[in-house]
């Protein structure tokens, strides 16, 4: 079983038509996406075909490691928002995403309101853009979302010039930033375990409880009454001291 953007896939289904269970993957010209999120991933084998051509063929999520279903998490980045040529420098605006990193969204949210930065208006608007995209293509409520991956990156540098003294001329690198959000559901698989048990019917349940009765005291026979054993009584036969009798 395997859990991605709000969507569980059995076991028995391959990774390929599991991904096209996902919203926002189901469309006609998704095959070169989906392609692409599994090359990367690495989950893919070769095999050739009767007509002599190599095809790649995708394992079933029931084969798949722990390692390997991480990986694939990891890939996916579903839902996200991105902002491009922000003007300010990344390194003003990282000092920012590693607040938010890992946090909660109602958490990322409080922090990024309350944080007097430069850089914290520009990811407040990112972060709710991000949980917009996962309410309306994903059908994710944010109470379920955290801060999986923030990203900041370099972008162009505008290059100026200040007068100095005897004519000469000073560079000052103008900096722009990339950033990228991805948000993730909150879920482990022992708590989908634990839902599937909760949803079964209470027919189940109560079928699998056995009822143990008490076992009834045991009756026991009058005892007889033991008789003391009669003491021997023995003569103790004494000679007398100093001679014969």
């Amino acid at each position: 079983m395997l859990r991605l953007v709000g969507v569980t896939i059995p076991d028995d289904v391959d990774l390929f038509n599991g991904l096209r269970m996902i919203k926002g993957l189901d469309t006609k010209n998704s095959r070169a996406k989906i392609e692409t999120i599994l090359t990367k991933a690495g989950l893919y084998n070769r095999q050739l075909q009767p007509n002599g051509k190599l095809e790649k063929v995708y394992p079933k999520v029931g084969s798949l490691s722990w390692k390997q279903k991480s990986r694939l998490i990891d890939v996916l980045e579903m839902p996200r928002a991105v902002v491009r040529n922000v003007r300010i420098s990344p390194r003003k605006l990282r000092l920012v995403a590693d607040q938010i990193r890992g946090k909660s969204v109602d958490e990322a949210l409080g922090i990024l309101q309350f944080l007097s930065k430069g850089g914290s208006p520009i990811l407040l608007k990112l972060l709710k853009s991000a949980i917009a995209n996962a309410g309306n293509n994903h059908d994710l409520k944010a109470d379920d979302l955290y801060v999986a991956k923030i990203t900041v990156d370099g972008g162009s540098i505008m290059k100026r010039f200040m007068a100095r003294a005897r004519g000469r001329a000073c560079r000052i690198n103008k900096r722009t930033s990339h950033a990228t959000i991805v948000l993730r559901e909150k879920f482990s698989m022992a708590k989908i375990a634990v839902a599937e048990t909760a949803e079964a019917p209470k027919a189940k349940k109560a079928a699998k409880k056995t009822t143990t009765a008490k076992p009834a005291k045991k009756t026991t026979a009058a005892k007889a009454e033991k008789k003391p054993a009669a003491k021997k009584t023995t003569k103790k036969t004494t000679k007398p001291q100093g001679g014969k009798e």
